[in-house]
């Protein structure tokens, strides 16, 4: 997850971010943290735990537990809404950003990732499988493949701009990023990294091993995947304005 974390990480430090600044499924605040290097007004995010973890880092001013369908902040508060690799998993999409817009200030804008239509016609297995003339078997490796990562939403960004109109936001931005190689390197280590699944309910982390370590021998196997560029990519970074 790292690996996608970082390319969001790129995305999210090319553009400024006016406050206050609301983060949609801020989880514990690691990602906000790292990216922005600072703690931002508010947080919000379903789970319980994440949520305290937030809190005890003091990555937002304000953080709580909550659904981005019933946000618990007034009207036009934030000038920027951040919502990173989110959206997609909430089921009542509409009722989502129709929230969003509403706690934004005129003029305000949304940041999201989101996977895009790639995630799922591009896949590195699903094209073995095609190949190999097993469509039926590469339908069902896309849909187990969203349906572990519960994935109700993996569109293209004409989609999306009609889901941001309908919520009275304009799009003003639809760049890809996650380019097919660097996907394809991310979908070959998915299985071996299913353990760390684990290691997170367990130990509130990710990776158990030392930091240090990761952090000399991961830059070697990714680097080149990371910075490949490909016309289109796995996943969106969308932004859109409100009025």
């Amino acid at each position: 997850m790292s690996f996608w974390r970082s390319l969001e990480c790129e995305e999210y430090t090319k553009r400024p971010l006016p406050g206050p600044v609301l983060d949609v499924g801020c989880g514990d605040g690691l990602f906000a943290l790292t990216v922005f290097g600072k703690q931002l007004e508010a947080g919000i995010d379903l789970d319980e735990k994440e949520v305290e973890r937030a809190i005890k880092r003091k990555a937002y001013k304000k953080t709580v537990c909550g659904s981005v369908n019933s946000l618990p902040f007034p009207s036009k508060s934030f000038k920027t809404v951040i919502s990173n690799c989110v959206l997609e998993h909430v089921p009542d999409i509409d009722g989502g950003l129709k929230e969003i817009s509403r706690v934004l200030k005129p003029g305000g804008r949304l940041m999201i990732t989101v996977p895009s239509e790639c995630y799922n016609t591009h896949s590195f297995f699903g094209g073995i499988f095609r190949f190999l003339g097993l469509a039926g078997a590469e339908k069902k490796y896309i849909d187990g493949l969203n349906k572990v990562f519960k994935h109700h939403h993996v569109d293209d960004a004409k989609t999306w701009e009609k889901r941001f109109e309908k919520a009275g936001l304009k799009l003003v931005e639809a760049e890809y990023f996650v380019s097919i190689d660097a996907f394809h390197a991310y979908e070959r280590w998915l299985i071996p990294s299913f353990p760390a699944k684990f290691f997170k309910a367990l130990f509130g982390r990710w990776v158990i091993t030392p930091r240090l370590l990761t952090k000399a021998l991961a830059p070697g196997l990714v680097r080149k995947a990371l910075h490949s560029k490909t016309e289109k990519g796995a996943a969106y970074f969308l932004t859109a304005r409100k009025g």
